[in-house]
């Protein structure tokens, strides 16, 4: 009994004290501030967080404008490059399909052939192929392979001996080049679509590159379409009267 009256003395004698009598008075008031320092301190952090966030969104819209503005000039500059190499190999192309050869004075009447043959020279291109469509970088690569082969068989078919106009010299060459320079043609023609460059003139009137061209493509298709159902119909097995076996 007396530890207990002990106990309630000393209660008694701390809640009377001046500083728990103010603590106790001011309670209210410190609640307040801890929470108004409490919502402060969110709203305070949220703010830098948002700041933060901010500048880090702005500075990655900078850097890949900046990224775009660099791919679009790069894209700009190789296919500038690129669109005139390839029209002026589309005119060099319609020079070797339009030539049907001039007689040799020295051995007449025999007939050769007056257009060389044009170069498409990637190697001189500056620009980086990676900013390129997939597409157009494997057809352009393509080129040359083509060019070189459409060359054996020209070099092929000079060996038919049908002088003295070598008629399938002259056709081979014809259609070979034709079927190149179309190519460059369309390439170019996607090229400036794709980067908003101009227009080409490459198919500007009856006597420009691309119509000659379509002129010479179709004569000859028409020609070699003929050719091969003719070797065709020879080349048919022939039934035998005889002993009713295909021979």
């Amino acid at each position: 009994m007396t530890d207990i009256q002990a106990a309630a003395d000393g209660i008694a004698t701390t809640a009377s004290h001046p500083v728990t009598v103010q603590v106790i008075n001011q309670s209210p008031g410190i609640m307040g501030n801890v929470v108004t320092g409490l919502i402060t301190g969110a709203l305070t952090g949220g703010v830098a967080l948002a700041g933060i966030w901010l500048t880090h969104f702005l500075t990655l819209r900078r850097e890949r404008r900046a990224a775009e503005d660099k791919l679009q000039r790069e894209r700009y500059f190789i296919v500038t490059e690129l669109v005139f190499m390839l029209e002026q190999f589309a005119e060099g192309c319609a020079q070797v399909a339009t030539d049907d050869g001039r007689n040799n004075q020295d051995r007449q009447p025999e007939r050769e052939a007056e257009a060389g043959y044009p170069e498409l020279n990637l190697t001189d291109v500056s620009g980086d192929w990676r900013v390129l469509d997939p597409h157009h970088m494997y057809r352009i690569r393509e080129l040359p392979v083509l060019q070189n082969e459409a060359r054996r068989a020209i070099a092929y078919a000079r060996e038919i001996p049908v002088p003295p106009l070598h008629e399938y010299y002259f056709w081979e060459r014809q259609y070979q080049f034709t079927r190149l320079g179309l190519k460059a043609a369309i390439l170019s023609v996607r090229l400036r679509r794709a980067t908003g460059l101009p227009d080409t003139h490459l198919a500007d009137g009856e006597w420009s590159a691309v119509s000659r061209l379509r002129k010479v493509w179709r004569r000859e298709r028409r020609r070699r379409t003929a050719e091969a159902v003719s070797n065709r119909e020879w080349n048919e097995p022939v039934l035998s009267l005889q002993d009713d076996t295909i021979q």
